[in-house]
């Protein structure tokens, strides 16, 4: 009887670390995946790019016909003043990984410097604070509070740019807890551009490299095209390593549909093919993340191409 009381006892303490480590990396793993909407997201050093005030929100949901599937909502906006040489934004996170709900908050600055007549240099720090469940080996769950901070570089010109960055630099004590060999503080290495095919068409292509502690290297590239400036189509794929023992396979094409309503607002709905998180594997309907996106700039100064 011991013994049986021991076994389900382990198995209900593998499946709350596999719960509490699928929240904990959906968390910062929202945000990081909607980089090419929101560079930001991965890089303070864009921060102020735009040199224009601009402000996104996106509602990502990964079924509409399960109760409590997986969703979330994040906000970004980021601006400039001083004539441009300072960049200043602000990102927030609502993610609800079955029934563990994860918040973050984060504010980032970065100053921007002429190096050449074609080329600009925009240095970044970004910091916050994220407040996600984490379950101890006495299957007790509680609030924690960690915080964030890290770092970037963005160097770009009209058509090209590149960035790297490393959008967490601390590192976070679990104890004995199974979190702890699961945290990871990735490094970003990105690089694109915008190319006119013809008047009417424009192509955005990009490249992303990642490495986070004891993985392979991930790629993820692809390409966006702008037809008059009004409708905008894009594909993208990743291929690498597993995000953990639970997930091993992480090789996703994402597909993107933007359309600009007037100088104002962009409308977006965007589907990945992505594997979600191990508790629905059991679930034979249809997989995949759907996003939706509302971007609005109140004065901009031109086609905002990032």
């Amino acid at each position: 009887m011991n013994t049986h009381y021991t076994v389900i006892r382990l198995c209900l303490l593998c499946i709350a670390a596999a719960a509490t480590l699928g929240s904990a990396l959906a968390q910062r793993e929202v945000l990081y995946e909607q980089y090419v909407q929101n560079p930001m997201s991965i890089n303070p050093g864009f921060t102020g790019v735009r040199e224009t005030f601009n402000m996104t929100a996106m509602f990502r949901r990964k079924w509409f016909n399960i109760p409590n599937s997986p969703s979330s909502q994040t906000f970004a906006a980021d601006g400039t003043f001083a004539s441009g040489k300072f960049g200043i934004g602000f990102q927030a996170l609502n993610d609800q990984t079955s029934y563990f709900t994860t918040t973050g908050l984060s504010a980032s600055f970065a100053f921007h410097l002429g190096i050449s007549d074609d080329w600009k240099l925009g240095l970044g720090a970004q910091g916050g604070i994220n407040v996600l469940p984490v379950s101890d080996l006495s299957f007790n769950s509680t609030n924690r509070a960690l915080g964030s901070f890290g770092l970037g570089a963005w160097l770009r010109s009209d058509k090209l740019y590149l960035g790297i960055s490393k959008p967490e630099l601390l590192s976070q004590t679990f104890g004995n807890q199974a979190i702890n060999n699961f945290y990871r503080r990735p490094l970003y290495v990105m690089a694109g551009g915008s190319y006119d095919l013809s008047e009417d068409v424009m192509m955005l292509p990009h490249i992303l490299f990642i490495q986070e502690k004891d993985h392979k290297l991930r790629v993820d590239f692809g390409s966006r095209f702008w037809f008059n400036e009004k409708v905008g189509i894009g594909a993208s794929y990743r291929i690498g390593g597993g995000y953990n023992s639970f997930s091993a396979k992480v090789d996703y094409l994402q597909l993107s549909a933007e359309v600009q309503v007037g100088r104002n607002v962009r409308l977006g709905y965007f589907y990945s093919t992505r594997q979600v998180e191990q508790i629905y594997t059991s679930y034979s309907g249809p997989k995949g993340i759907h996003e939706l996106m509302l971007k609005f700039v109140p004065n901009p100064n031109g086609f905002q191409k990032y």
